[in-house]
């Protein structure tokens, strides 16, 4: 009887472990319990996979004979997609395959990856000995293909800074993981993209200095580099204009068609330097000008709510130039010095917004400052960056120049703090043009354009600095490359990568179209826990006899204990 009960126990434990691993094997779950919540899906993705109706796979080709870091980020991206798949059903389909695997016959496996770039995957190289113990070089690629049955978006997860280590890097794509399978799943899904334009005839900054912002765009939306007279023309038709640096008076016709825009339910972004300086010249000379712009919008800007004055802004916390520190005669040898003309702008605290939330700092170059005014309407505003508690202007016309370099000032120079240099303003404004004849010529007109005089609700963002959406552009021989937004010429004396400048120009445009959804996944902060590799090489013996020694005792202990408690409980006593 004993025996049966025994046997009918062991029975109905293995069913027991055979049914939960066919319950494990057809219903995928987790739990998550970390601080930061980093396995559990933004509220928005889950809403976007639950209402999907197309049918979206994800091609993985970060599969095969993978480095250990990279074995991590392979889980993750599988583990991710998983959800994505519990959520999304059938309309997600998630296939990995080894690159190595598509390679037949000889030297076919570089034409793969050549195949795998022609798609817009981008290859990572890593070194490995062989068996002799030379040095190979290995292709990895760490890229995703998200498609439809139509189309197809390659999305490389790596997160490729200057500075950073491998590790790091992996730890900050991670980060980005979700943002960019939902960005890639609605560029896919999307029925109408929305439009944004460039205006260009007031000598904005031409297409090589954005082209970094213009190649981020153009990956969720159409844009276009148009007159101001071709937006009069199609003036519902753009979502969002840019004005990126102007620097040649506005007529009072550009003026009225820009108010005419935001009448008709336009947004805009403005990145409008209010001074002038000729930077190029510094090259040449130990100083320059700085000198007032003459844009004639300041009545535009004062109907918006928002006024740019005529200064300079100085701050502690700013980015540094390579500065030659040697004596007159003597060979120069360059010093990082700090270039107080090139302020790091970051949030108020006591004013957080998701535009700005998690980004990092964005340098300004030659910014001015701004305040805030009533406005024309029913008008919010909202400091989105401002300068440092140390912070200083200078009126113009002023010498600008290395001589703030010899005497480093002290932090009673820097009398001012916390200064506006973006504002966000969001409502419904009144026309400038209200109660005055449109200044514009009857024949520039479009035939069926019908005035306003006060608008549904938009929102316009103010930037008194028109280089903080720049790129540099590098020269090569007869060529010119741009460079990538984060870039800084002088990173060699700096050591930073200004980030904060992309993900803030990208953020807002984002805000400004009504994607709010996508700012809130993007700017999703997780904690980076790397190892402390000097407490690993200090204290690698200790762990060594702490992972191996503890549950060798721990054994010995419980197995000690176990032999104690069957000794009282079964031992026999003997009575002499």
């Amino acid at each position: 009887m004993a025996l049966f009960k025994r046997t009918q126990h062991i029975i109905i434990a293995i069913a027991i472990v055979f049914a939960i691993n066919w319950i494990a094997s057809i219903q995928y779950g987790r739990l998550d319990l970390t601080e930061d919540n980093r396995y559990t899906l933004h509220a928005s993705t889950v809403d976007f996979l639950e209402n999907l109706q197309d049918t979206i796979r994800f091609s993985v080709y970060l599969h095969g004979d993978l480095p250990l870091s990279f074995n991590k980020m392979k889980r993750e991206v599988n583990d991710m997609l998983n959800e994505y798949k519990r959520i999304g059903g059938a309309h997600v389909q998630i296939l990995f395959i080894d690159p190595a695997s598509l390679a037949i016959g000889k030297n076919s496996i570089q034409n793969t990856y050549k195949r795998l770039m022609q798609y817009g995957l981008k290859p990572y190289t890593i070194q490995e000995e062989d068996e002799q113990g030379k040095l190979v070089q290995r292709y990895i690629i760490p890229g995703i293909i998200v498609s439809t049955s139509e189309k197809y978006v390659p999305l490389n997860l790596l997160a490729n800074a200057l500075g950073n280590s491998s590790e790091e890097q992996i730890y900050n794509s991670l980060q980005q993981l979700e943002y960019l399978c939902i960005k890639s799943m609605k560029q896919l899904t999307v029925k109408k993209r929305k439009n944004i334009a460039f205006l260009t005839d007031h000598k904005e900054l031409d297409f090589q200095q954005v082209f970094d912002a213009t190649m981020l765009l153009m990956e969720q939306y159409n844009v276009d580099r148009i007159t101001t007279q071709q937006l009069f023309d199609s003036i519902t038709k753009y979502d969002v204009a840019i004005l990126a640096k102007p620097l040649t008076a506005f007529s009072e016709a550009h003026k009225y068609i820009i108010d005419q825009f935001v009448m008709h339910g336009g947004n805009l972004i403005i990145a409008a330097d209010n001074i002038g300086v000729n930077v190029d010249s510094l090259q040449r000379v130990s100083h320059t000008t700085a000198y007032p712009l003459q844009l004639n919008c300041s009545d535009l800007f004062f109907n918006f709510g928002i006024r740019i004055h005529n200064t300079i802004l100085l701050d502690n916390q700013c980015a540094s130039i390579p500065f030659n520190v040697s004596p007159l005669g003597s060979a120069p040898r360059f010093e990082p010095a700090p270039w107080y003309y090139y302020p790091l702008l970051k949030p108020l605290k006591q004013q957080p917004h998701a535009i700005t939330h998690n980004i990092d700092v964005v340098k300004a170059e030659f910014a001015s400052t701004l305040d805030t005014l009533e406005g024309n309407g029913t008008i919010t505003k909202q400091v989105l960056l401002a300068s440092s508690a140390y912070s200083r202007t200078i009126g113009v016309p002023n010498p600008v120049g290395f001589s703030i370099l010899d005497n480093i000032p002290d932090k009673n120079f820097f009398n001012a703090y916390y200064l506006p240099v973006v504002v966000l303003l969001e409502g419904s404004y009144n026309s400038l043009y209200k109660n005055r004849p449109a200044p514009i010529e009857q024949n520039s007109i479009p035939p069926t354009f019908t005035p306003k005089f006060s608008s549904d609700s938009t929102k316009i963002i103010v930037i008194s600095d028109g280089d903080i959406f720049k790129n540099e552009i590098e020269v090569r021989g007869n060529d010119t490359v741009p460079k990538p937004m984060h870039y800084y010429k002088y990173f060699a004396v700096d050591r930073r990568v200004y980030t904060g400048n992309k993900d803030f120009f990208l953020n807002s445009v984002n805000y400004v179209c009504g994607d709010e959804e996508l700012l809130t996944v993007r700017s999703r902060e997780m904690k980076i826990r790397l190892l402390n590799k000097t407490r690993v090489v200090q204290e690698r013996k200790y762990w060594q006899i702490v992972n191996i020694g503890a549950p060798l005792i721990l054994l010995i202990l419980s197995a000690g204990i176990m032999m104690w408690i069957r000794k009282r409980k079964f031992g026999k006593t003997y009575v002499g």
